[in-house]
């Protein structure tokens, strides 16, 4: 830039014709004390210029201190946009490792989250078997308890069936039989009922049954043992039918039991299956969360290496940028130096001719 602001400088110049004053050719030879440089040279090219076209020394100072501070304010601009831009490197590179930071620690908790899941999925599964496993033995149950009560009911009907069977005999037999032991009935009437109790036994409960081997007897012995075989069967009709309603009583038991075992196998059920849909949604969801987990993951294996990247990119800008103000740092404390190394040299020169003048004017007008 400084070189450019000399060309400017030297197209801005008056162009005068008049020849160089001997103060400005004292000046210049003054100036081959400079080392060889570009910019030192090129500072000497513009003093020459300034001089040639008439310049004078007092000009040629005023416009090296005006390229001096020219050059110090560019050196303080340039700090300060120095400062600001580092201080944004500065600021983009801590808010990107904060981004790495989280996303590494994103990942690290997906991770973990991940293999969470995956364990807890697979509980999940297991219990979810177990309770399934559980309802079916439950179904099992009651069926097999809805079988055996229907055997139970249905031997029961035979039982009691059975039992008034028996007990209606037995009553009409007892009944007649009471007729046969009478005193007012005739022997062939008594002869002729237990002719017809014997048929009517051997009828409802065949020759072998007990009682119709008990009536036999009738048609063997007196009354008096007609009479105690009575007593017998009225006992066993007796016995029946307490028996009967101890079977009625024992099967009211059993319905209510079973009607028990039945609510309780439904509430047992309904908790299972409540159970058991709770678990398959939390499976569901586990699952669509491990589903969502993994994407997350493979979108932050794919930001990782970004803004790793990008971070590594910025502090690479950073430092070019650093190296290039540097740079114009170097190049332009050393046009600095060379500047105010003319300034020093062009004020001595104007300082001493001014001195010389002075001196001059003092000797003609006789003051010393």
């Amino acid at each position: 830039m400084s070189l450019i602001r000399f060309n400017i400088l030297a197209l801005t110049i008056g162009v005068c014709l008049s020849a160089m004053t001997p103060q400005a050719s004292l000046l210049m030879k003054s100036f081959h004390q400079f080392g060889q440089s570009p910019y030192s040279d090129q500072l000497k090219e513009l003093v020459q210029i300034k001089l040639e076209t008439g310049g004078q020394v007092d000009e040629v100072l005023k416009l090296i201190q005006e390229l001096l501070d020219s050059l110090k304010q560019d050196q303080v601009d340039d700090d300060v946009a120095h400062s600001r831009q580092m201080a944004v490197f500065d600021q983009n590179i801590g808010e990107l490792e904060d981004d790495l930071s989280k996303l590494n620690t994103d990942l690290a908790n997906a991770n973990v989250l991940i293999q969470t899941l995956a364990e807890l999925l697979v509980i999940l599964r297991e219990t979810i078997i177990t309770y399934e496993k559980q309802l079916a033995i439950l179904n099992e149950q009651e069926q097999f308890i809805r079988n055996a009560r229907a055997a139970d009911v249905k031997a029961y009907n035979r039982r009691v069936e059975q039992a008034n069977k028996v007990i209606n005999a037995l009553t009409l037999i007892i009944e007649k039989l009471s007729r046969a032991v009478d005193q007012q009935t005739s022997e062939q009437d008594r002869q002729t009922i237990l002719t017809q109790i014997h048929a009517e036994c051997h009828e409802q409960f065949g020759p072998n049954h007990p009682i119709t081997i008990l009536i036999k007897l009738t048609t063997r012995f007196d009354v008096p043992t007609v009479q105690r075989i009575l007593e017998k069967l009225e006992q066993i009709r007796d016995g029946a039918k307490k028996s009967l309603n101890e079977d009625i009583a024992a099967e009211e038991v059993a319905s209510n039991n079973f009607d028990t075992s039945m609510n309780e196998i439904e509430t047992l059920r309904k908790r299972l299956s409540t159970d058991l849909e709770n678990l398959n949604q939390q499976f569901n969801d586990k699952f669509n969360q491990q589903k969502i987990v993994l994407a997350q993951k493979e979108q932050l294996l794919i930001d990782i290496p970004i803004t790793e990247e990008l971070l590594q990119l910025t502090k690479e800008q950073q430092e070019q940028y650093h190296q290039a103000y540097l740079s114009r740092q170097t190049q332009r404390q050393s046009e600095i130096e060379v500047v105010q190394k003319a300034y020093n040299l062009v004020f001595d020169h104007v300082d001493s001719a001014r001195k010389s003048e002075d001196l001059t004017a003092k000797l003609n007008s006789g003051a010393i």
